[in-house]
């Protein structure tokens, strides 16, 4: 062939200017170029962090058919450089998550890569799937059904059409047995993060609601960490603040009134403990990115404080 092969060329060209440029992440908060980052993960690895995330388009809302329809994918060694890869998990136009795919979390089990996540049919009704990995870039779903299913138990309010709430999964250890915390909504009509068990990772067994907020706004996005021999239970979305519950027992929260760790923020993750100082990375509802910052236990009333230079990190290694 002796002359341009200009389609290839645009695909090359675009692949390029997705690598972007090196910016100030720490300030400007990362997202992949042209796309906005919401819910996410960090799974570290041969100290590389991977991040995989929801990627949409800006303006768009998330429950617009065509958009969030893919997992964006980028590492880190530092967070203040990061390379931008190729989208990493795609929605099944043929199967029950057709519509969307959000909040994507990993866990590694026996040298396999578990990714948990939500999948939407094209109303938004929502169901937990799973999906393996031997490298972390290439993604093999388990299974032609989802592996949480509401609809399946009498504490739930989870239609099978028509819209939906579960979603948001995370996934925790206690012992031998795996804890996944995921957000939902009881027959009452209450916001709550319910909870599954599983030994395997593919069976899991249906352990009601762990916390019921006082009424219906979602608590999204949960991560739960242990403090100085308590359970906290953290989770925001449709409620103002990024916020916390606390319990003697990671498996169960009593209603109590939400503590306030950061406003317009969500989806917090923990990269580094030092102490009673964590390292911790969210995205901001107002940008849509993901920012780094800084949690002091020892203060009176602790909350998340934005890292905004290199220096800020290094007593986490960075």
């Amino acid at each position: 062939m002796k002359f341009k092969n200009l389609d290839y060329q645009c695909y090359t060209d675009a692949i390029r200017e997705h690598w972007q440029p090196q910016q100030d992440w720490l300030r400007i908060g990362y997202a992949p170029d042209k796309f906005y980052l919401k819910d996410f993960c960090l799974f570290e690895r041969d100290d590389e962090f991977h991040l995989f995330h929801i990627a949409g388009t800006p303006g768009a809302s998330c429950c617009l058919p065509g958009n969030e329809i893919w997992f964006g994918h980028a590492k880190t060694k530092n967070f203040y450089h990061w390379d931008t890869l190729g989208p990493s998990f795609y929605i099944d136009p043929d199967g029950w998550d057709h519509g969307h795919v959000f909040a994507p979390f990993v866990v590694e089990k026996d040298g396999i890569y578990w990714m948990f996540y939500t999948g939407c049919k094209i109303d938004n009704t929502q169901r937990i799937g799973a999906a393996i990995s031997r490298d972390l870039h290439h993604w093999e779903r388990v299974g032609e059904h989802p592996i949480i299913r509401p609809e399946q138990y009498d504490w739930a309010f989870c239609p099978i059409a028509g819209g939906s709430s579960c979603r948001d999964p995370h996934v925790a250890k206690f012992g031998n047995e795996f804890s996944m915390y995921y957000t939902a909504v009881t027959r009452e009509g209450k916001a709550c993060v319910a909870r599954a068990i599983s030994k395997d990772l593919i069976h899991w067994e249906d352990k009601g609601p762990a916390y019921i907020y006082k009424d219906l706004k979602h608590c999204e996005s949960s991560n739960v960490q242990e403090l100085n021999g308590k359970y906290l239970l953290f989770f925001g979305g449709h409620i103002e603040y990024w916020s916390y519950v606390i319990s003697d027992n990671p498996f169960y929260w009593l209603e109590q009134e939400a503590i306030p760790l950061g406003k317009r923020i969500t989806a917090m993750e923990i990269i580094r403990r030092n102490d009673l100082q964590w390292l911790v990375a969210y995205f901001a509802f107002d940008s849509y990115r993901l920012y780094l910052g800084i949690i002091d236990w020892s203060k009176q009333n602790p909350m998340i404080q934005q890292v905004a230079e290199r220096k800020e990190i290094e007593i986490f290694g960075f």
